[in-house]
């Protein structure tokens, strides 16, 4: 299994929640082919970013997130990513990786 996990920095306005609601979650639920749903982050007390909420993006594997990633959605998800780095932290995660 192959997560793309999507953290917002908590701030004091919160302004970029709704951006992120209406820009990202109509992509990544097309990208997903069903309804990715935010979640709100309760606790991260031992790190110095705190955030206030997170998403994922789910795949088999590495490839076909690959894949997903290319699609035309998956390409508008990059730019909003890469224009909205400020605001977001993305880790992604391999559960199939070799140690």
């Amino acid at each position: 299994m192959y997560k793309l996990l999507i953290f917002i920095h908590k701030t004091k306005e919160n302004n970029f929640l709704n951006f992120f609601r209406n820009s990202f979650l109509p992509l990544l639920s097309e990208i997903n082919g069903k309804e990715v749903k935010l979640a709100k982050v309760e606790s991260n007390l031992l790190l110095d970013q705190k955030y206030s909420h997170f998403c994922e993006l789910t795949a088999e594997d590495k490839y076909e997130m690959d894949n997903k990633l290319n699609s035309s959605a998956g390409r508008s998800l990059s730019k909003l990513l890469m224009e909205s780095h400020r605001n977001i932290t993305v880790i992604t995660v391999n559960y199939q990786s070799e140690e």
